[in-house]
């Protein structure tokens, strides 16, 4: 597998943090899809497998990248030795996985992002993509939390804002009296805009319950079951 070595890290907000892995030229040429993953497993100084098993983690970088970015909790495992090892540290990695988002087909068209959580990793690069397509005012966001606190990413979401894209933060705990902000579950959000969609697609990342609910609304968006895409 792969060699990644740990070359930043900075926090962005509702206890996530932001990895940059530096990897040689063949495997950054690997990430061909927005919305890919990696596994990571943790090295013992000898260079062998630490033994502490792997963790997944969607690649926030765009692909062509030089190095792989990554937004990460630390819950456990394999995500809280990569926020608590040092700069230079480490680790073995699989080249990027799963089927990724096919953003290529939604040049022009509307596109609805859909996350929860950490999820929101997942969603980065294509955003950044729509805006470089002049794409931002046909695109989507919707973005699932529990509370203001558990906000990431601001500076990101607030450049999507200024370049036209429409941002949904949905607090499932808390009312927040201010723009771009709703209380309610991401599914709900969508249910309430009813934006007309026909002809777009929705990529979603995060848990399970917010994918299979949007699943349920699409016909109130002008959009099939099918046209609800996962990354993996």
């Amino acid at each position: 597998m792969p060699i990644a070595t740990l070359a930043h890290r900075e926090p962005v907000g509702g206890a996530l943090e932001r990895l940059v892995l530096e990897v040689d030229a063949a495997t950054a040429r690997s990430h061909v899809r927005h919305g890919q993953f990696l596994e990571v497993r943790a090295l013992d100084a000898d260079g062998s497998d630490a033994g502490l098993g792997k963790g997944f983690f969607v690649l926030a970088s765009p692909p062509g990248a030089p190095s792989f970015s990554l937004v990460v909790k630390p819950s456990a495992g394999v995500a809280s030795l990569l926020v608590g090892a040092p700069l230079g540290t480490r680790f073995t990695i699989s080249e990027p996985r799963g089927r990724g988002y096919p953003l290529e087909e939604q040049r022009g068209k509307p596109l609805v992002l859909a996350a929860t959580g950490s999820g929101l990793a997942a969603m980065l690069s294509t955003m950044r993509a729509r805006m470089a397509d002049g794409d931002a005012r046909r695109t989507y966001l919707l973005y699932g939390v529990r509370e203001r606190s558990d906000v990431a990413l601001r500076e990101e979401l607030a450049a999507a804002r200024d370049a036209g894209m429409e941002v949904a933060v949905c607090l499932s705990r808390e009312h927040a009296d201010e723009p771009g902000f709703f209380r309610g579950y991401v599914q709900e959000i969508a249910h309430r805009h009813g934006w007309a969609l026909t002809g777009g697609k929705l990529f979603a990342a995060g848990s399970h319950a917010m994918i299979e609910g949007m699943r349920e609304v699409t016909p109130a968006l002008g959009l099939l079951a099918e046209d609800v895409l996962v990354n993996f």
